[in-house]
C-alpha cells in the first residue's frame, strides 16, 4: 500500500474515535539519601484499579509512528481499503484494542515525562541496574507503592522517587577439612508470609560456588536475610554431582533458630565465609500393598518435608518400583522428616518417615480408597443454588510431624448449576476445612455431618462406604470499611499498609483484609465477615506481614478495635504505627 493511502486511512479511523483530554505525569528520580539524579532509569506506568490496586488494561490510540519500519508484506491491510492479503471491511467507529503504556527513560537530570494518560489510577515503577526496583511511594522492600490518581487532562508534576542502591555478598565455602567446596548451591533467603498466612523463607538470590569454593550474590535489596549453602531438602538432590553437602545456615548451623541474620545495607559489600559438611545420602525401601495385601499396579510418589523457616516443600525423588511384588525404593534422601504420599489412581496413602543416619528398610505402606466427601454450597437468601466459579473448598491435612503442613490437600469447586461438589479418596486423618468464598460474600457456616467444620479441625476415618457430607452456606451480607490514615499531626498519609485482623479464629486467613492508602490517605476494605477485629496501619510493613503473630502482639495497643455487623458500612480514621515498632 502507498504510504499516503495508509496515513489517510489511519487518520480517518482516528477522527471517528471520540476525543478525550489526556494528562501526564512528570517527575524526577534521585539516588536515595542525596540530591544526585539517576540517569538512564526505566520508568514504567501501569493502570490500576483505584480501590484494589490490581492491574487493569489500559486504552490508547495507535499513532502513525507505530507502523514505522513495517513493510507492506508484513502488515495486514488497513480495514476498509479492500487491498492487501488480509482485506476486510471497515469496523464500526470505536477505540483500538488496549495498548501498554510505553516506558520512558530518565535524562541526565533524572527527569521523566509520561504523556497521553487517560483519567484513572496509575502505579509508577522505576528500575535500574544496581538499584532496587521500586514504586512511587514505596516505604519498605518488598512492599507496595502509592497509586497516583489522575483526573481528566490533569498534569501531575514534581513526582520524586528516591532509588535505593543494592548490596553485595561474596565469600568462600569450604568443607570440614578446609578444602574448597565446588558446585555448592548458595542462597540468600528472606523470612516472610504468603497470601495464605504461611510463614516461609523466600529465596531472593542464588549462586553456585566455583572450583575455588567462591560465590558472589549481587543486586541484593537492602534488608535482613539468612545465608545458607548446601543441598536444600525442598529442592531435591543435584544430579550427577560427586558430592552433596549438608544444608547449613550462616555462621555454621543446621538449625535455623540458631542462624544469624545478615543486615544488608544500601551500597554495602559483605564478605561471608561458611563451612559446609559433606553429607551421605540414604534410601527408603519397602512394600506397597492394598487392603487385601495385594500389590497395586501403576504408582506415583510425592514427598513433602519441612521447608526452611516454616511451611512445606513438596517434590519427587528417584524411585524404583516392582508392580509384581510391590517392592519400592526411593533414593538420595538427606537426614530429615518426610511425608510420603503414594498414589495408585483409585487408592492412596500418606505416611510420615524420619531419616536419620541410616537407610530405612522393610517399610510397609497400605493404600486405601479413602472416604468420599460430598456437599453443596448455598447462598443465604438466594432463590437459585448457582455458585460463582471462584468458590473453592479444601480439606487441608494436619500432620503432627510437620508444623503448619501444607500439601496433598483435597479440593473441589462447585457444580455451576446446583452448587454441589464431591471429593474422592480423602484419607484417614485430621483436617481443616478451608473455604474460598466468591467476591463480596463471606462463609457463614460450614458443617461436616451437621458439626461445625469452620472454626475447628475435623476427623475423617477409614472408608466405610458412606460419604461424609459437608454443607457450606455463603452470605452476601458482607461489611465494608472506608477510612483514612493520618500521622501525629492528623495529616493524611499515603502508601500505608492497612490490615484488618480478626480477634479470634486467626487460622482462617479469609478473615484478614488488607489495602494500601492512596495518595490522599484513603483506603477501602470490602467483603468483610461480620465480627470483632482490630484495624492496624503500619508505616513500613512487608507484603502479608500482618500474619506475624509477634508483630500483632506488639502492635495491638496501637490498633483500633472494631465490631462489624452484617452489611455494616463504617468510616474510620486511624493513625499510622511508626516503623520503629518493627
Amino acid at each position: 500500500m502507498k504510504p499516503a493511502l495508509l496515513l489517510a486511512a489511519l487518520l480517518l479511523v482516528q477522527q471517528q474515535q471520540p476525543q478525550t483530554a489526556l494528562g501526564r505525569i512528570e517527575g524526577t528520580v534521585l539516588r536515595a539519601g542525596s540530591t544526585e539524579p539517576v540517569s538512564g532509569a526505566r520508568v514504567t506506568v501501569v493502570r490500576v484499579n483505584a480501590s484494589t490496586g490490581a492491574f487493569v488494561q489500559t486504552t490508547g490510540t495507535i499513532q502513525s509512528s507505530s507502523f514505522s519500519g513495517t513493510t507492506n508484506a508484513q502488515m495486514p491491510a488497513v480495514p476498509g481499503t479492500g487491498t492487501g492479503p488480509f482485506a476486510q471491511p471497515l469496523p464500526p467507529p470505536g477505540p483500538f484494542p488496549p495498548e501498554p503504556i510505553p516506558a520512558v527513560t530518565t535524562g541526565r537530570d533524572g527527569k521523566f515525562v509520561v504523556l497521553n494518560l487517560e483519567e484513572g489510577a496509575y502505579r509508577v515503577s522505576i528500575s535500574m541496574n544496581g538499584y532496587v526496583r521500586q514504586d512511587y511511594g514505596q516505604r519498605v522492600f518488598p512492599g507496595q507503592g502509592t497509586p497516583l490518581t489522575l483526573g481528566r487532562g490533569e498534569v501531575l508534576k514534581d513526582i520524586v522517587v528516591n532509588l535505593t542502591q543494592t548490596g553485595t555478598i561474596d565469600g568462600r565455602i569450604t568443607d570440614t577439612n578446609g578444602q574448597p567446596a565446588p558446585n555448592v548451591p548458595v542462597q540468600l533467603m528472606r523470612l516472610n508470609y504468603t497470601s495464605n498466612g504461611q510463614r516461609t523463607f523466600t529465596g531472593t538470590s542464588r549462586a553456585t560456588t566455583n572450583d575455588r569454593g567462591e560465590y558472589r550474590l549481587f543486586w541484593i535489596t537492602p534488608g535482613r536475610y539468612y545465608l545458607a549453602a548446601g543441598t536444600n531438602l525442598g529442592e531435591g538432590t543435584p544430579i550427577n554431582l560427586p558430592d552433596t553437602y549438608l544444608f547449613t545456615y550462616y555462621p555454621g548451623t543446621q538449625d535455623v533458630s540458631r542462624a544469624s541474620t545478615i543486615d544488608v545495607k544500601p551500597g554495602s559489600e559483605n564478605v561471608l565465609d561458611l563451612v559446609v559438611p559433606r553429607q551421605q545420602l540414604y534410601r527408603i525401601r519397602g512394600r506397597i500393598v492394598d487392603a487385601l495385601s495385594q500389590s497395586p499396579g501403576l504408582l506415583g510418589f510425592s514427598v513433602a518435608s519441612p521447608a526452611p523457616g516454616g511451611g512445606t516443600a513438596t517434590f519427587t525423588f528417584n524411585q524404583v518400583y516392582n508392580p509384581a511384588t510391590g517392592i519400592f525404593e526411593l533414593r538420595d534422601f538427606m537426614p530429615g522428616i518426610y511425608v510420603l504420599q503414594v498414589n495408585t489412581g483409585p487408592a492412596t496413602a500418606r505416611v510420615p518417615v524420619e531419616v536419620t543416619n541410616a537407610d530405612i528398610d522393610n517399610l510397609t505402606i497400605v493404600v486405601s480408597t479413602g472416604t468420599p466427601v460430598t456437599g453443596q454450597f448455598r447462598i443465604e437468601g438466594a432463590a437459585t443454588t448457582a455458585i460463582p466459579s471462584a468458590t473453592r473448598v479444601q480439606l487441608k491435612p494436619i500432620v503432627a510431624e510437620i508444623a503448619n503442613f501444607v500439601g496433598f490437600a483435597a479440593n473441589a469447586t462447585p457444580n455451576a448449576a446446583d452448587g454441589t461438589f464431591r471429593m474422592e479418596g480423602v484419607l484417614r486423618g485430621e483436617y481443616r476445612v478451608i473455604v474460598t468464598p466468591p467476591p463480596d460474600h463471606y462463609v457463614k457456616t460450614a458443617l461436616l455431618d451437621r458439626n461445625d467444620a469452620l472454626n475447628r479441625s475435623v476427623e475423617i476415618g477409614d472408608a466405610s462406604g458412606t460419604a461424609r457430607t459437608l454443607e457450606v452456606v455463603l452470605s452476601p451480607n458482607v461489611a465494608q470499611i472506608d477510612g483514612v490514615v493520618t500521622d501525629d499531626r492528623l495529616q493524611s498519609v499515603s502508601g500505608i499498609q492497612v490490615a484488618l485482623v480478626p480477634d479470634r479464629n486467626r487460622e482462617r486467613v479469609e478473615l484478614f483484609k488488607a489495602a494500601t492508602s492512596d495518595q490522599s490517605g484513603k483506603f477501602l476494605l470490602r467483603g468483610i465477615t461480620p465480627g470483632d477485629y482490630h484495624l492496624f496501619a503500619w508505616e513500613a510493613l512487608e507484603n502479608n506481614g500482618y500474619f506475624d503473630a509477634d508483630l500483632l502482639k506488639r502492635s495491638e495497643p496501637l490498633g483500633k478495635a472494631i465490631h462489624l455487623d452484617e452489611s455494616a458500612r463504617i468510616n474510620v480514621e486511624i493513625k499510622a504505627i511508626p516503623s520503629t515498632l518493627r
